[in-house]
């Protein structure tokens, strides 16, 4: 993990080492690491495989599908455990690595993120085939990780991929957040909303699931392939006109919805649905267990540490007052060393043209209220390593970030009405850079208070 002109960090004479911060952070992306999350939930044994303690002693074939930005690592770590029981496989990532993973039986696949594109369909259509024709005494282990809805698409009858390219973009710029997005997917496709347990039915499906939404309802994660939703057409048409996109939406996605409402399109697989009884669903990740594991390298380092939230959500440029206000409260309470963590994932409504994220904006809307805080520091993370279509995790800010803007002429409230965080922090220093984490597990946001 890197800081961009991380030397302001000894301008500013803080009293806690800047390695200290970076050992925190360093701590909260660990807990989340697939690979070991994944080897901690398969054993393999003389009598068969034991997937989140079910055993399957008679299968006859073990599958696998890995989808998401820590597919990789974790159909690695299932290689690893059980390679030799496994008889083929799919994985779909975002980005090849290097060098490319030395797989017998299981295809890589590349797909596309944040938006879906004819990689994102070839992988919907190799993850059918892949589980096509299987029997009762098969098994099919499933892995999600954040961004498989973009990953691996695979539109319903009379949906095109330009329907749901325009569909996504919408929805991405619209404020909406992740639940509401993934309710609308789910009811464009066919592998989303428990649609792969029906290409795997009769076979039985064990999925290990590394939660990047708020309250980690494997329902929304990923939009649900292996599990029961609960949402409608009906609520889907609620969330178009929460968000005035009914008439921006293609022609074919609002028909296909309003047929939905009318009965004329099928539903997603709803509770009580019985393919619910061939599939075991266990998340083993979260961004609560690194909010946990923060609070307790903090503890390490000898800050006291407070949890804030852990679940902050809303419009990134109003969280951060809400979460400094909250922060300077706390530490005006405490005279020890201090720092407070959120877990969530905010939103960003885009009116301008900038390069940005969510953690990014979060960041600037703090600059102008932290530049009175001598002792204060914000810090935003994207666990990813990649806030929004940019190479950042997010930035700090310090008294000194309001300062050094005034010195070069910036107004960050004009970067804040522009979205363009990035450019902002570009300038005056402050982006973190750690690279994709492969892991994801939605944000973190820091304030540590010095003495």
């Amino acid at each position: 993990m890197t800081i961009k002109n991380g030397s302001f960090f000894q301008r500013q004479a803080l009293q806690v080492d800047p390695g200290s911060i970076e050992v925190i952070l360093a701590r909260a992306l660990e807990s989340a690491d697939p690979y070991n999350l994944v080897k901690q939930h398969i054993l393999l044994s003389n009598a068969g495989v034991c997937i989140g303690g079910t055993p399957y002693n008679s299968t006859k074939r073990v599958m696998l599908v890995a989808m998401g930005k820590a597919s990789v690592a974790m159909a690695q770590a299932a290689v690893d455990q059980i390679g030799k029981q496994l008889q083929r496989g799919i994985c779909v990532c975002k980005a090849f690595p290097e060098p490319l993973p030395d797989w017998k039986n299981i295809q890589l696949i590349r797909g596309s993120h944040p938006l879906p594109d004819e990689r994102s369909m070839r992988a919907g259509k190799a993850i059918r085939a892949c589980v096509g024709g299987l029997s009762a005494n098969d098994l099919v282990l499933v892995m999600i990780s954040g961004g498989a809805s973009a990953l691996v698409v695979s539109p319903v009858e009379g949906i095109s991929l330009d329907d749901l390219q325009q569909a996504n973009q919408l929805l991405l710029l619209s404020g909406a957040t992740i639940n509401e997005m993934n309710a609308v997917r789910k009811h464009l496709e066919q592998l989303k909303g428990g649609g792969l347990l029906r290409a795997v039915s009769p076979g039985k499906v064990e999925a290990l699931l590394l939660s990047d939404v708020i309250g980690d309802d494997s329902s929304v994660i990923a939009s649900g392939p292996t599990v029961a939703d609960p949402t409608t057409y009906a609520q889907v048409l609620e969330t178009l006109e929460k968000y005035q996109l009914n008439e921006k939406l293609p022609k074919a996605v609002l028909a296909h919805f309003r047929a939905g409402v009318s009965g004329k399109a099928a539903e997603t697989v709803k509770p009580g649905n019985e393919l619910l009884g061939n599939v075991h669903n266990h998340i083993i990740g979260s961004n609560s267990l690194s909010v946990d594991a923060a609070l307790a390298e903090a503890t390490n380092q000898g800050l006291r540490g407070v949890c804030v939230s852990r679940g902050m959500v809303g419009e990134a440029n109003e969280v951060a007052g809400w979460f400094l206000d909250r922060c300077v409260k706390l530490a005006a309470e405490n005279t020890d060393p201090f720092m407070a963590v959120a877990g969530g994932e905010t939103t960003v409504i885009v009116h301008g043209k900038g390069k940005g994220g969510r953690n990014l904006e979060l960041a600037l809307a703090g600059v102008r209220r932290l530049s009175a805080d001598e002792k204060g520091v914000l810090l935003t993370l994207a666990t990813d390593g990649e806030d929004g279509p940019t190479d950042a995790a997010g930035a700090i800010v310090t008294a000194d970030t309001m300062k050094r803007a005034q010195r070069l002429g910036l107004d960050p409230d004009q970067f804040l009405q522009n979205n363009d965080a990035y450019t902002f922090f570009e300038r005056v220093g402050g982006l973190i850079q750690t690279g994709p984490t492969g892991t994801n597990v939605n944000d973190l946001t820091f304030y540590f208070r010095l003495p």
